[in-house]
């Protein structure tokens, strides 16, 4: 709240930045508006533009032009190996194409899979930004991940 002398009370507020204020804004008061014949509500503000802080630079990455190819992998680990550990060795191979990855279920049986074993669901984009990708492409980046999360963590693709 502010108390400018023209502007309505209640209906009037000021601008902070940094705990510092910058400008008021608000309606402007009944008398006043009345001095100047008005009968709509009218409203005024002003703010130091010196003050307010330059905006990040935006930083543009197309991501729509060439279209991903999304895919799920489900990987099984020893229960100790953590989630994380997971997305990190396959953001890692799957790299450069790989664009997201995330773990979407989380599986434990087992008769399945196996006693101390959990089965770990990956949602899987690839996207290049430079053209459409073929079949052949995302099948050796599939093929990398899944030899590094053998190598690296003892993981294997889950057959069903």
């Amino acid at each position: 709240p502010t108390r400018q002398p023209f502007l309505h009370p209640g209906r009037s507020a000021a601008i902070v930045i940094g705990g510092r204020p910058v400008g008021w804004m608000g309606e402007i008061h009944p008398l006043v508006a009345a001095d100047w014949e008005l009968r709509d509500t009218l409203a005024a503000f002003e703010l130091d533009l010196d003050a307010v802080p330059e905006p990040a630079t935006a930083v543009y990455h197309d991501v729509t032009t060439f279209p991903e190819v999304r895919e799920d992998l489900a990987v099984i680990v020893d229960e100790d190996v953590s989630a994380a550990a997971v997305l990190e060795v396959v953001d890692r191979a799957g790299a450069p194409l790989l664009a997201t990855a995330h773990v979407f279920d989380v599986y434990r049986d087992e008769r399945r899979i196996g006693a101390g074993n959990v089965s770990l669901a990956l949602r899987l984009a690839y996207r290049a930004s430079d053209r459409t990708l073929t079949d052949e492409q995302v099948a050796r980046q599939r093929h990398a991940i899944v030899e590094a999360l053998a190598e690296r963590l003892g993981g294997r693709v889950r057959a069903s």
